[in-house]
């Protein structure tokens, strides 16, 4: 039996997945020798799996593979390599990427901008970030709670603590709940500078939205009360709290 563009898909998928490209590269050589051209899903495959392994040679050479070809990228070929890339901090790249999608008309979609947005805020980079967040209101694309928890945490690490209010007031006005990940952010921002007030508010909001704290809560908490003379008794309270509700913190 001759294995065929969908043998050969299925098994690089398998051996992708498990990191192990000597097979990859084996069946994109038997590919070349029978003919068959790989498609743009089994390229962006390809590019993701070796994305994440940080492989980017291999990522760089899929891309040319892809352009020998004449296959054109899509959203999904640039959303994953923005995402590679901007996960390794490599901003030329991702400059490099933003302006190929320009030259294809290529529009971002809520997932690029996302990614852009996290990649970016890493960076410290926050006139790109309210670039891409004025490129999102432009384009009638409305913001989701990832999208919110990457503002917020972006924000609150750099003390952005103006623009943290403005987000979570268009939240509010989206009518989007926050979830878990976005209060541990938020405790975490302020608890970081000593803004307690701010802290409890955080908690008192958590209660209101029946949402339960979890390990990341309880240590995010205990770590700040801890960096603050005069709250031995608040970090007992936190164990003592965390204990009640079943959450076995690290000693």
């Amino acid at each position: 039996i001759t294995p065929n563009i969908v043998t050969f898909s299925i098994l690089i998928d398998c051996y992708a997945k498990a990191k192990r490209f000597e097979e990859v590269n084996e069946l994109l050589h038997q590919m070349k020798q029978a003919n068959i051209r790989p498609g743009l899903i089994t390229l962006n495959m390809l590019i993701n799996c070796c994305g994440k392994a940080k492989k980017f040679d291999e990522v760089n050479g899929l891309r040319n593979e892809m352009a020998r070809l004449n296959i054109t990228p899509d959203i999904v070929t640039f959303s994953t390599l923005i995402d590679c890339y901007g996960k390794a901090g490599m901003l030329n790249q991702v400059e490099e990427i933003r302006e190929q999608m320009k030259q294809l008309n290529i529009t971002p979609n809520l997932k690029s901008l996302n990614m852009l947005i996290d990649c970016y805020g890493k960076a410290k980079m926050f006139d790109e970030v309210n670039g891409l967040r004025n490129e999102m209101a432009r384009l009638n694309i409305t913001p989701d709670v990832r999208t919110f928890s990457i503002l917020i945490n972006c924000y609150g690490k750099a003390e952005r603590f103006e623009e943290v209010n403005e987000v979570l007031q268009q939240m509010k006005e989206a009518k989007t709940i926050p979830d878990i990940t976005i209060m541990n952010s938020l405790i975490n921002s302020y608890g970081r500078v000593g803004r307690f007030k701010e802290v409890e508010q955080m908690k008192e909001l958590m209660s209101r939205l029946n949402m339960k704290p979890d390990i990341v809560t309880y240590r995010t908490l205990i770590d700040c009360y801890r960096m603050t003379e005069g709250f031995s008794m608040k970090v007992d309270e936190l164990i003592r709290e965390a204990h009640d509700h079943n959450i076995k913190l690290d000693a």
